[in-house]
């Protein structure tokens, strides 16, 4: 029996389906990885997700930042003097701010605690050796807790030793990440990136022996790769340098862009700025 031409091409078709079927069905499979699961860390004992739920809230809390605590024959806006920094904490003390930890603030924010009137929290990066010798002796004084955001690069070259901040972090200080080589993350490759963020919290975890949970961007740089990594890399916040008084939750990933006042030498602008005036 022949065939017809039209007859042909159902056949053809035909074997073409069950071909693609099976192919679809037995074939090999995406290989593509599953995004790996929110990191697992620890705070007060307790397992806490980088994903976890944050209701949406907007709260008075500044974060204070600050870098060179020295003087200098040219006050530039990275250094505020000795003096001027213990009249700040001393204006802070006389006007009702209380100073709270990092930690403090995380629990507001993830409604593990509440907050006392006029919190304020105090932050340095860089690890810059004169934090030590000048900005730490007075937060002592006045029993203020900061957080120091360390850079692996500074660290025992005429800035701040591993004997330094160990001794910083048992009294009351809390250390920060604030990279390996301060290089920009907005555009870093996926695996630099994770080195930077990884090595770095290992070294801290390494010479304190307690967990660093949280992250300063190099230049207040980030973007949505960046906080992912942030995130995966067991950080549970991150600052940046934008200036606000308030912290505005709205999601997740709020949390990882938490702004901060960048403090000069001077007072009148210093008390503006606490309170929330003529911000830049």
């Amino acid at each position: 029996m022949k065939f017809t031409l039209n007859q042909y091409l159902i056949v053809f078709l035909g074997l073409l389906i069950i071909a693609l079927f099976i192919l679809i069905k037995y074939g090999p499979k995406d290989k593509t990885p599953t995004p790996p699961p929110a990191q697992e860390t620890v705070a007060n004992g307790k397992p806490i997700s980088t994903e976890q739920k944050i209701n949406p809230q907007h709260f008075y809390a500044p974060i204070l930042l600050y870098h060179h605590i020295a003087q200098t024959k040219i006050q530039n806006s990275y250094y505020v003097s000795p003096d001027i920094f213990q009249k700040q904490m001393n204006w802070l003390k006389e006007n009702g701010y209380h100073v709270i930890s990092m930690d403090k603030l995380y629990e507001a924010i993830t409604n593990e605690g509440t907050l006392p009137d006029k919190p304020i929290v105090i932050s340095f990066d860089d690890s810059l050796l004169d934090q030590y010798k000048n900005a730490y002796p007075i937060l002592k004084k006045y029993g203020y807790p900061a957080i120091f955001f360390v850079k692996m690069n500074n660290i025992g070259n005429q800035t701040l030793s591993w004997a330094m901040i160990k001794e910083m972090s048992d009294n009351n200080m809390i250390i920060g990440s604030h990279s390996v080589n301060h290089d920009s993350m907005t555009n870093m490759d996926q695996k630099t990136l994770s080195y930077e963020l990884s090595e770095s919290k290992r070294q801290i975890e390494k010479h304190t022996g307690k967990q660093v949970k949280y992250f300063s961007y190099p230049g207040g740089a980030y973007s949505g790769e960046t906080i992912a990594a942030v995130k995966y890399a067991g950080y549970l916040a991150a600052v940046c340098t934008k200036h606000k008084v308030y912290q505005e939750i709205i999601n997740n990933s709020s949390i990882y862009m938490l702004p901060r006042i960048h403090i000069d030498n001077e007072m009148p602008t210093f008390i503006d700025w606490v309170q929330g005036k003529n911000l830049k």
